[in-house]
């Protein structure tokens, strides 16, 4: 049993349907024996009628990091590459126009947000992105140039980047002999039974802006985004930052390897190497994961959004179950208060 029923699960999702206005929302635990219960509550788009289903798929926006780290330390099992390779390390072919200082800082440091790397692409670069139709692999190397053709800044001081998985991305492109997309599949996601999983919008449940953007603060219940459209998502080259959808069953298989120190993907010390936080004053993340302070009884976490959805797992303090939460609304509200859910999820009875 995963320690939660299914029933206790639509209550909970009504609730927050309710009172937070979201079209659709999914929750679904996973105990460390495989047990899985899931529940999905409303629409799949606002003001529509056709309601979500348990097989849907659910974009987990920045959720994806964990796998991008979690493919790299499959390459190293796999004898593909090494922990500690320093960035610049693995694009030779622009040694000539990466800064030397990237000499130093590892891809360990890049996975951890403590290399010194920018935190995105710049407004423009993201702007000309989404009108990209090169291959991808080689708009990844564009980022490469831009990220490592200056200096790193504060090498050692924790900075949410994406840019960084971008670059990871890229290294991966190069280490595993096809585009990161077709590794991550092949070498992680199918090994894991994975089959739901896409890049971009998912193909039947719409994501919903939010009316006003500040910043990073978004608030106000927007209108629905069409899925195919390029604009209900970030550009491609953002795809190992966090560009991931898949359905919740095929999501909790992902949370399994972290219950059960691999499950026989990954050795127990590179799960601990994946959920370790170095030392340091200030705030910090692990590989895609963050430690879950001030939510009592939680080990670690992780969120996501594209501003058009939004995303939470969590695991329990005693790597006994992992709850995740997912909705298609872009809210900043809704990332706290779908931490608030997953945690009220793993609460004991």
């Amino acid at each position: 049993m995963s320690g939660v029923s299914k029933e206790h699960l639509h209550r909970l999702l009504v609730d927050f349907r309710d009172r937070f206005a979201v079209p659709g929302v999914g929750a679904a635990v996973v105990a460390s024996s495989g047990a899985l219960d899931a529940a999905v509550v409303g629409t799949r788009r606002r003001g529509g009628s056709e309601p979500v289903e348990i097989g849907d798929q659910w974009h987990i926006g920045s959720c994806a990091k964990a796998m991008t780290a979690a493919l790299y330390a499959r390459l190293v099992e796999r004898g593909d590459t090494e922990w500690g390779v320093p960035i610049g390390g693995f694009f030779p072919d622009l040694a000539d126009r990466t800064d030397p200082g990237w000499l130093g800082p590892t891809i360990d440091e890049v996975l951890l947000c403590r290399s010194g790397m920018k935190a995105n692409l710049s407004r423009t670069e993201m702007l000309n992105a989404w009108e990209d139709t090169s291959p991808v692999t080689d708009q990844r190397t564009r980022a490469v140039l831009s990220a490592l053709s200056r200096p790193p800044r504060s090498r050692g001081t924790f900075r949410y980047s994406n840019l960084g998985y971008i670059v990871v991305g890229a290294a991966i492109d190069r280490i595993g002999g096809m585009p990161f997309e077709e590794a991550l599949q092949v070498i992680l996601l199918e090994p894991l039974g994975i089959r739901s999983a896409g890049f971009g919008p998912p193909p039947d449940v719409w994501g919903h802006q939010p009316k006003l953007q500040i910043g990073a603060l978004t608030t106000g219940r927007g209108s629905p985004a069409q899925p195919g459209l390029a604009r209900s998502d970030n550009p491609a080259v953002m795809t190992p930052a966090g560009r991931l959808h898949l359905a919740l069953a095929d999501w909790a298989k992902f949370q399994h390897l972290f219950l059960n120190q691999g499950h026989g993907m990954l050795e127990a010390g590179t799960i601990e190497r994946l959920l370790a936080v170095p030392p340091g004053k200030g705030r910090g993340m692990a590989m895609g994961w963050a430690p879950a302070g001030g939510l009592d009884g939680i080990s670690h976490g992780m969120q996501g959004s594209n501003t058009l959805w939004a995303a939470t797992a969590l695991i329990d303090a005693g790597s006994d179950r992992a709850a995740m939460v997912v909705a298609n609304d872009g809210r900043t509200s809704l990332l706290r208060r779908s931490a608030h859910l997953a945690a009220s999820i793993l609460q004991p009875g």
